[in-house]
C-alpha cells in the first residue's frame, strides 16, 4: 500500500513524496501481528508508533475489521480501494487511511491517533486511569488492556519520560509499553555511549524502568538464536550479542554480505568468538546474527500475556527488531524514508503467491490459517459491538438522570455581594467548591451528616454533573483556588496511613493530600508535570465519546506554563476530547510574578472555544453552560475549553451600574439620553430614566456573554452621538475591560463617545469559531459596521467636484497578551483599528504600573481611540457629479493623524 501511494497516476508537478516508512513498519511487523492476532481484545486500546500504523491497516484488512460508521464491514471493493488511498485525499464519497493512525480511518476503533510520537503511549496509560476512576466511581465499563507500541528513538521524549514514574505510583498494571528497539532512528544508526551508560540503550531502558518501578521484559532473541545458544559455545555467542557488541557495530555487521570475512573480521575483534564462528555454518551465522526476538511472534505473544498478569505495576517489553526486517534495505542507514523499487514489490507479492495486478488479497478463507483469521475476526468484532453497546447504555442512562431534576440551570449561583474586589480565579474556586458540596450532598435527607444542608432545587439538577466532575492540577491545586475540591478527595492508590493524624500534627487549615479511591474522592493531584496534566485531561475527556460515561475534566494550570503542554494540548483538541483547561493567572496581570509567568500567547487551533470574563457571574454562566454542553453532547466543534483567568479583583458593582446607563434597559425612554456629568442639549438625564428590573437585564447579558461579547458602555441613543465624528468602538478583552471603562470616562470628558465592548470568547467573536457564520454577531449581534458617514467638506477643488469627509467609526482593541488576539476585527468589518497589546517581556509591578509599561492602560487606549478618529477624519471621498468621468483632487501636503490629535509620545512622520 506504501508502494501504491507513491506511484498514483493523478501525481502533480511539484508534489512532495508521499512516503510511508516500510523500513519502520517492517520493523514492527510481528508485533503488531502478535497483538491483533493474540493478545488484544476488541475491548483493548492501542497506541502505534506513527510510521507503522500501515502495519495496522494490513492487519484490520487481513481480519475483515475495516469498518464504516454504523459498524458494518467493508466490502470487498471498498475495503481494497482503502488500501490503495493510503495518505490520500477524500471528500467522504470513498474511503482512505490518513498518513498516521485518525478518527477518519475506517479501522480506527480505540486507536490513539498517532501523527505526534511520545504523547500516544502517555494518553494509553492516562485512559488506563480513566477507566479505573470510572469503575471506582460505579461506573460501568469494559475490562480492557492499554497498548503502546513506540520507536526507541522515541523513548528519549520527555513526555515518556514525565509520564514513567507517575504510572508506576498510580499502579496502572493494565498498562503496557512495547518498545520497538532497531537501533535505527530517522537519520541513522542510534549512536550511543556504551561505556558511560554502562551498556547498550536497551539496558539503560531497563534500569530506568525497573528504577521507577516497572516489569521489564527483554525479548533479545528469537528461535533460530536460541538454538545456536544450545550449541557447544553458544554461550559464547549470548554473550557477545548481549554484553559486547555496542549497537553501533551490530549495526554494522548487519551490513556485511561475505559471512567468511565477516567471521574474520569478528574473531579479530573478538577473539573468544574463534571457537563458536568456527562451529557454524555461513548460514547460521548470518540468520542468527539477524534472529532478534522482536519477529518471534510467540515469544512476543508470551510476553505480552505475561505483561497482563502484572495487575499493580506497569509493563514495558523490549522488543529487539530490524529495521527494514525483509526488505533489501534492512539495517542500511538511510532506510527510515527509503522506498521499495517495483521490483522488490513483484518479489514480494509473488513470494505470497499474489498475481498480476492484484495488490491486495486475504487468506483462503478454507486454509487453516484463513479459518484461524475468520474465528479471531469475530471475537474481535464481537468485543467491538459489545463496547458500543455498553456505550449506548451508559448514554441513555446518563441522559435519563440528567434530566431527572429538569435542566441545568444557568447559574451556581454564586454570592459576590459580600466580598471585597472579588477576581474571576476566586470564583472558580466558588463554583468548583459548590460542586464538590452538591456531588457529595445525599438526596436522600435522612443521610445527610449534622453539617450538612439539604440541596435546593437549583442544586439538585447539579448533582450528577458534580459527581462526573473531576479536577486535577500540576502542584497548583491550592494557588489557583482548588482547595476545596482537593481537601480529603484525592483519588490515588492508597499507598499510606494518614500518619499527621494519627500523630495528632494535622494542619485541618490546609487540605489534606492523603489518597484514597472513595466514591467522594475526585481531584487527581499531580507534581510539576504539566504535560501529564493535560494528557490526563484529555484521557478522562474522551471517556464520553468512548464508553459513554460523560466524566467532565478539569485543569488548572499557571496559563504562562501552557505552552509547556501544548503539544499535548493540540492533540486532545485534534482527538475532539470534550475538557475543560483553566490558565489561571493569566497574562501580565500577574504583575508581581514578572515576565517569567506574564506572556499570554493567542492559541488559535480548531475545536477550541477560549473564553476570558471580566466579571464573576460571567465565569458562573460560561462553567454551567460548559458542563451542560458537555454532559449533554452539544459541544460540536469546541469541545476543548480554555478558560484563562485573573488574579486582579474587580468591583462587581460596576457591571449593572454602566448597563443600566444603557438606553435599551431604560423603560419607557422618549427621547435621548446624556450622562448626568455631561449634560448635552435635548438629552435626558439618565438617572432620572428608571432602568429594567436587574434579572431582566441579567438575562439578556447572559445571552450575550455566550455569543462571545456585549456592550458594557453603550452610547447609542445619547444626544450628540455622531458615528462618522465623535464615535469609536473598544474592544477589552477580560480583564482590560477596566482600562476601557476609564478611557471611555476621559474620552466622554472630551466630546468622544467611546463605546466598551467586553469580549468573552475571542474565539466565538472574531476567530475560527466566529469564521463558520461570518462573524455573524459582530456584524449583527453587535451591529458592528463599515457604514461611511458622508459629510460636505470645506476644501472643494473644482467646479463639478465635491470633495466629503468620509468617517467610519473605527476600533481599538485592549488585551492582555498578544495583539493577535484580537486584531483582525477592523480587517473583518472593513475600519480602521489599532490593537494594543503586550509586544515586550514584561517586569514586576503592580497592575497599574505594568499596564502603562505595555502601553496596555487606560491612558493608552485614549491615545490609541484619538489616533484612529484623526487617521479616519484624514480621509476623504472624492465624488464626480458625472460618476464616470475623470475626477482628480488639489494637491497639498498629505496630513499626519497627530496634526489632529497631538501624540504623548513622539511618532515618526513619514
Amino acid at each position: 500500500m506504501i508502494w501504491q501511494a507513491n506511484h498514483r497516476s493523478d501525481k502533480e508537478k511539484g508534489d512532495p513524496k508521499i512516503g510511508g516508512h516500510p523500513a519502520a513498519c517492517a520493523s514492527s511487523l510481528h508485533i503488531m501481528g502478535a497483538l491483533h492476532l493474540m493478545a488484544k481484545t476488541g475491548f483493548d486500546h492501542i497506541a502505534n508508533k506513527p510510521h507503522a500504523s500501515p502495519v495496522d491497516h494490513s492487519y484490520n484488512y487481513l481480519l475483515d475489521l475495516l469498518l464504516k460508521n454504523d459498524l458494518t464491514k467493508l466490502t470487498q471493493e471498498q475495503a481494497d480501494q482503502a488500501m490503495n488511498g493510503l495518505r490520500k485525499f477524500t471528500d467522504g464519497s470513498e474511503f482512505v487511511f490518513q498518513s498516521y493512525h485518525s478518527a477518519y480511518d475506517p479501522d480506527h476503533h480505540n486507536f490513539f491517533p498517532s501523527g505526534t510520537v511520545g504523547i500516544p503511549p502517555v494518553e494509553a496509560g492516562y485512559m488506563a486511569l480513566a477507566y479505573r476512576y470510572a469503575r471506582e466511581h460505579g461506573y460501568e465499563v469494559p475490562d480492557a488492556h492499554f497498548w503502546a507500541v513506540c520507536g526507541d528513538s522515541e523513548f528519549r521524549e520527555g513526555s515518556m519520560y514525565e509520564a514513567v514514574p507517575d504510572f508506576a505510583e498510580r499502579e496502572i498494571g493494565s498498562l503496557t509499553w512495547i518498545l520497538d528497539y532497531n537501533r535505527q532512528s530517522l537519520d541513522g544508526h542510534r549512536i550511543t555511549n556504551k561505556e558511560i551508560m554502562n551498556g547498550t540503550d536497551a539496558d539503560r531502558v531497563e534500569r530506568t524502568m525497573a528504577a521507577n518501578g516497572w516489569e521489564v521484559i527483554q525479548v533479545r532473541h528469537g528461535s533460530k538464536r536460541l538454538a545456536l545458544f544450545a550449541k557447544k559455545d553458544g554461550e559464547t555467542f549470548k554473550n557477545f550479542l548481549e554484553k559486547k557488541l555496542e549497537d553501533y557495530e551490530l549495526q554494522s555487521l548487519l551490513l556485511v554480505q561475505d559471512m567468511k570475512a565477516l567471521k574474520k573480521g569478528i574473531a579479530k575483534e573478538h577473539p573468544d568468538m574463534k571457537k563458536f564462528l568456527d562451529s557454524v555454518s555461513d548460514e547460521e551465522l548470518y540468520e542468527g546474527l539477524r534472529d532478534f526476538g522482536g519477529h518471534d511472534m510467540i515469544q512476543l505473544a508470551q510476553a505480552m500475556e505475561q505483561s497482563k498478569l502484572s495487575t499493580r505495576r506497569p509493563t514495558i517489553i523490549i522488543a529487539h527488531t530490524l529495521k527494514g526486517w525483509g526488505l533489501k534495505a534492512a539495517a542500511q542507514p538511510g532506510n527510515h524514508s527509503s522506498l521499495p523499487q517495483e521490483d522488490e514489490v513483484n518479489a514480494l507479492k509473488a513470494a505470497q503467491g499474489i498475481t498480476g495486478d492484484t495488490l491486495y488479497q486475504r487468506l483462503d478463507p478454507n486454509s487453516a490459517a484463513g479459518k484461524f483469521l475468520a474465528a479471531r475476526s469475530e471475537k474481535i468484532f464481537g468485543e467491538m459491538k459489545a463496547q458500543y453497546a455498553l456505550k449506548a447504555k451508559n448514554q441513555e442512562y446518563f441522559l435519563k438522570k440528567l434530566t431527572e431534576f429538569g435542566e441545568i440551570p444557568q447559574a451556581l449561583e454564586i454570592n459576590t455581594k459580600m466580598t471585597s474586589y472579588p477576581h474571576t480565579q476566586w470564583m472558580l474556586g466558588q463554583l468548583t467548591a459548590k460542586l464538590t458540596r452538591i456531588a457529595n450532598t445525599p438526596l436522600d435527607e435522612s443521610k445527610l451528616t449534622d453539617k450538612q444542608k439539604p440541596l435546593t432545587e437549583n442544586e439538585k439538577p447539579f448533582k450528577l454533573p458534580g459527581e462526573l466532575f473531576i479536577s486535577m492540577a500540576p502542584d497548583v491545586g491550592t494557588s489557583t483556588n482548588l482547595n476545596p475540591a482537593m481537601d480529603g478527595k484525592i483519588f490515588g492508590a492508597p499507598v499510606v496511613v494518614d500518619h499527621e493524624t494519627d500523630l495528632g500534627v494535622k494542619d485541618h487549615k490546609l487540605p489534606d493530600l492523603v489518597p484514597g479511591e472513595e466514591e467522594s474522592d475526585r481531584f487527581l493531584r499531580f507534581e510539576i508535570a504539566e504535560g501529564n496534566v493535560m494528557s490526563c485531561v484529555g484521557a478522562f475527556g474522551k471517556m464520553r465519546d468512548i464508553v459513554g460515561v460523560p466524566i467532565i475534566p478539569l485543569m488548572t494550570v499557571y496559563d504562562f506554563f501552557i505552552k509547556r503542554a501544548l503539544d499535548q494540548y493540540f492533540y486532545n483538541l485534534y482527538w475532539k476530547s470534550s475538557f475543560i483547561c483553566v490558565g489561571t493567572p493569566s497574562g501580565v496581570s500577574l504583575s508581581p510574578e514578572g515576565a517569567q509567568h506574564g506572556w499570554k500567547s493567542d492559541i488559535q487551533i480548531p475545536n477550541q472555544i477560549t473564553w476570558e470574563p471580566f466579571s464573576c457571574i460571567e465565569l458562573d454562566w460560561i462553567m454551567c453552560d460548559t458542563i451542560k454542553r458537555h454532559v449533554m453532547n452539544d459541544n460540536a466543534g469546541r469541545t476543548g475549553t480554555l478558560l484563562r483567568l485573573v488574579t486582579r479583583g474587580v468591583e462587581q458593582k460596576d457591571l449593572l451600574k454602566y448597563l443600566k446607563t444603557q438606553a435599551r434597559f431604560k423603560q419607557g425612554l422618549e427621547g435621548q439620553l446624556s450622562r448626568a456629568e455631561f449634560p448635552v442639549a435635548g438629552g435626558i438625564n439618565e438617572e432620572e430614566v428608571a432602568a429594567m428590573d436587574d434579572a431582566s437585564i441579567l438575562q439578556t447579558l447572559r445571552e450575550e456573554v455566550l455569543q462571545g461579547a456585549y456592550y458594557l458602555i453603550d452610547y447609542r441613543g445619547y444626544a450628540g452621538y455622531e458615528p462618522g465624528d465623535n464615535v469609536v468602538n473598544i474592544f477589552a478583552l477580560g480583564t482590560m475591560v477596566t482600562e476601557g471603562i476609564k478611557a471611555s470616562e476621559a474620552l466622554l470628558a472630551r466630546g468622544i463617545y467611546a463605546n466598551v465592548i467586553a469580549v468573552t470568547s475571542q474565539d466565538l467573536l472574531c476567530g475560527i469559531l466566529g469564521h463558520e457564520n461570518d462573524y455573524d454577531y459582530l456584524k449583527n449581534g453587535l451591529g458592528i459596521n463599515s457604514n461611511l458617514y458622508l459629510r460636505k467638506s470645506e476644501d472643494v477643488s473644482t467646479g463639478d467636484l465635491i470633495t466629503v469627509a468620509g468617517k467610519r467609526v473605527p476600533v481599538v482593541s485592549v488585551a492582555d497578551g498578544e495583539i493577535g488576539m484580537l486584531d483582525n476585527i477592523g480587517s473583518l468589518i472593513g475600519v480602521r483599528q489599532e490593537a494594543l497589546g503586550v509586544i515586550k517581556h514584561s517586569k514586576c509591578g503592580r497592575p497599574s504600573e505594568i499596564y502603562a509599561y505595555h502601553h496596555i492602560d487606560a491612558e493608552a487606549v485614549v491615545e490609541a481611540c484619538g489616533k484612529v478618529l484623526a487617521e479616519t477624519a484624514l480621509e476623504k471621498v472624492i465624488v464626480s457629479e458625472s460618476a464616470l468621468g475623470a475626477t482628480h483632487q488639489a494637491e497639498g501636503r498629505t496630513a499626519h493623524w497627530t496634526d489632529l490629535w497631538p501624540s504623548k509620545n513622539p511618532v515618526h512622520k513619514h
